[in-house]
């Protein structure tokens, strides 16, 4: 609503069919009035009392001055500087150059309206509210309203009855053209060949039946900038006010505003009517579900598939069409991408396998998450191994055997840990149970209905690292599949992902994980497209972080990054009072598995296992005990069935008299193992703690078959 007030300012009272608005409409040759229906509640005058002119004053005469200035270029084509305004005096000229005769003015120029309101209905219906709402605020006021197209051609006259009489002897009405060329200088013709805004009072008018007009137009462009028509403002010269033009700005804006959204309207009507000619082409059935998770879209192979009309899924849930089988709700709830998988579709024609591809994405300014589900139906098998269940998590912290402090202590940290977020890192020479620990912090986690997902970085050569993690596109390199893999994060969407020896990998390949870390998304190898994954990591190693750290071989960022939350597992050496334990439990077990009734262990073979330090943990002492249980003859397991060394096992040292003497060559190969357990590997160092050259260490190691 548009609307102009002033402030003590009275305005006469005007009556009857005044207050009355009306439309100049064509018939045949003549113009007739017509009353027209008001849009919302009218504009009290009292509003626009600064254009309300006292009745005795409208239609009055142009003064002397303006009249001979008009006179005079009428009769020379000059007129004295300063008089007139540039953009008027150069109006007259092209108005002169036309032949246009100064005492006329009534417009010549017809087309017929029919063609005009078919060529531009467009603008009519855009400017149709905004003119309406315009007349009901000048009314009462002796203005009009006019709408033209971009060559001037009127194609709607507004206003009330008094006005419109006038207008009506000018033939100012739909239909006629109100260029420079036809009538002369005024507001419309003049703004069109301008291209701006313009107002044309009195004697500023080319022709002399225009003297008695104001009048104020500005041109309406669509978004790009062409110009489309002109809306103009006319009326007696006395009621001309400031105001006015303002007025006629901004309905001109909200007209452009509501092209510029008929527009928008009509490119997407086009662009979802293409995007759907696109999809009917496609084979596969394509399926769009909102964030509720309703279809908002399906093609003419989905609906094909699912035995539906197009219309008939819209809006219904996805999970009613598709089957539970979609899990539509945790693809939008966690963002969750999911490669190729099978499922079968309940459909009207029956049961039909598919293979299914879900991808979720954002819309909208609040960041909505809606999906996008490909159906292929399934002609063979799909060519994805399953996994197997060994690669799941098959632990709890209830197989943690022990009943040490250290070992009570790790496992009751574990389980304070497992349920947050946090990544977590396992320390501990090899054999000591990371994996086992990984396994049972992932299964007392609420990600425990997730995936666990296992990779050994120092099993995987340098080059195929990357591909292991992140995934590729097909053809991405030489021997690639055809359809592409995903790599070991995606895998473990929704559940854990256990990175074992992380120590080992390479300096270059840290960089790219801790991106990964820190964005939570995976780019495959050959791809551009990031994957959000909703991954746990647990990192695990036998390695000193911290010294590789400072020795340049761990980046240190990563190392803040994978260590929010360190579990040391202590070796089986520091916990020599679980040893019966484990050596219990794991002979049960093997027993069971390897079809034998070998039930309990000789004393001086426990006393053995007790004495033995160990170097390889647990998984050493679980080869033992296999190889024990492979040699028995009866139920129990005798000193004989362990390996030498086990057997040999005591307590170094000086000898009592009477005491058994024991060989260099033992001392030698336990001070080496020792040595190798206390520096975790490190020969440099054992080598120098042992007081002997490294290669001198190695060939000892290899005499002694000491293992490392």
């Amino acid at each position: 609503m548009f609307f102009i007030a002033s402030p003590g300012a009275e305005a006469p009272h005007r009556g009857g069919k005044d207050r009355e608005m009306y439309q100049l409409v064509r018939r045949g040759n003549r113009f007739e009035m017509v009353r027209t229906e008001t849009v919302g509640a009218g504009v009290d005058s009292a509003d626009l009392s600064p254009l309300l002119a006292d009745p005795r004053r409208v239609w009055q005469r142009c003064s002397p001055v303006e009249r001979e200035a008009w006179d005079r270029y009428v009769r020379t084509g000059a007129v004295e500087p300063g008089l007139v305004r540039e953009s008027i005096l150069r109006s007259w000229d092209r108005c002169r150059h036309a032949q246009v005769d100064p005492t006329a003015g009534a417009g010549w120029d017809f087309t017929e309206l029919g063609e005009l309101e078919s060529a531009h209905a467009h603008l009519l219906e855009a400017s149709g509210p905004i003119t309406e709402t315009l007349a009901q605020c000048v009314r009462g006021t002796g203005m009009v309203i006019v709408l033209t197209d971009p060559e001037s051609h009127i194609l709607r006259t507004l206003g009330d009855t008094r006005t419109l009489r006038r207008a009506d002897r000018l033939n100012f009405g739909p239909g006629v053209s109100w260029a420079e060329a036809s009538v002369g200088t005024n507001a419309i013709g003049t703004a069109l060949a301008l291209g701006r805004p313009i107002e044309v009072t009195g004697t500023e008018h080319f022709c002399e039946s225009h003297h008695l007009w104001t009048c104020s137009a500005a041109p309406i462009r669509d978004p790009h900038g062409k110009v489309l028509g002109c809306l103009d403002i006319s009326g007696p010269r006395e009621n001309s006010h400031p105001h006015i033009m303002g007025m006629v700005l901004a309905a001109v804006r909200s007209i452009e505003n509501r092209l510029r959204l008929q527009l928008s309207h009509e490119e997407l009507g086009a662009a979802h009517e293409q995007l759907l000619a696109v999809l009917d082409t496609v084979e596969d059935g394509i399926v769009t579900v909102d964030a509720q998770g309703r279809i908002t879209n399906l093609n003419r192979a989905a609906a094909d598939l699912l035995g539906l009309d197009r219309e008939e899924a819209l809006g219904r849930p996805a999970a009613s069409v598709l089957g539970p089988a979609a899990r539509t709700g945790r693809l939008l709830r966690r963002g969750e991408v999911r490669a190729e998988r099978e499922l079968v579709l309940e459909t009207r024609r029956g049961r039909v396998p598919c293979i299914a591809t879900s991808r979720p994405f954002q819309y909208g300014s609040a960041g909505a998450t809606g999906a996008v589900i490909a159906l292929r139906v399934r002609r063979r098998p799909l060519a994805v191994p399953k996994p197997r269940p060994a690669a799941g998590a098959r632990y709890t912290l209830d197989d943690v055997i022990g009943r040490s402090r250290l070992i009570r202590a790790a496992a009751e940290r574990a389980r304070m840990v497992a349920r947050g977020r946090s990544t977590v890192l396992l320390l501990g020479e090899s054999g000591t149970g990371k994996e086992l620990f990984a396994q049972a912090i992932h299964n007392a986690s609420d990600r425990c209905d997730g995936p666990f997902v296992a990779l050994n970085c120092a099993a995987i050569p340098r080059d195929l690292i990357q591909s292991e993690l992140f995934g590729y596109e097909a053809g991405a390199f030489t021997g690639a599949r055809p359809g592409g893999r995903a790599g070991r994060f995606e895998r473990a969407h929704g559940g854990t992902l256990l990175l074992d020896e992380i120590g080992d990998m390479p300096l270059e390949m840290q960089g790219n994980l801790l991106r990964v870390l820190e964005d939570r998304a995976v780019v495959r190898v050959g791809g551009s497209d990031p994957v959000p994954v909703d991954v746990r990591l647990i990192a695990a190693t036998h390695r000193d972080l911290w010294a590789e750290v400072e020795q340049g071989r761990f980046r240190r960022d990563l190392y803040y990054r994978i260590s929010v939350v360190t579990i040391a597992l202590p070796p089986l050496r520091d916990r020599p009072e679980d040893v019966s334990d484990l050596a219990r439990a794991y002979l049960a077990r093997l027993s069971r598995s390897l079809g034998r009734r070998v039930r309990s262990f000789h004393p001086e073979a426990m006393e053995a296992l007790e004495a033995y330090p160990w170097p390889g943990n647990v998984r050493e002492l679980v080869n033992v005990i296999e190889q024990a249980v492979n040699l028995a003859r009866g139920d129990v397991i005798l000193p004989e069935h362990l390996p030498e060394a086990v057997r040999g096992a005591r307590p170094p040292g000086p000898t009592a008299p009477g005491d058994e003497v024991v060989p260099l060559a033992s001392l030698e190969k336990w001070a080496i193992e020792q040595a190798i357990v206390r520096y975790r590997g490190n020969l440099t160092k054992v080598a120098r703690a042992l007081g002997i050259g490294r290669n001198t260490l190695y060939d000892k190691i290899r005499r002694y078959g000491i293992r490392r």
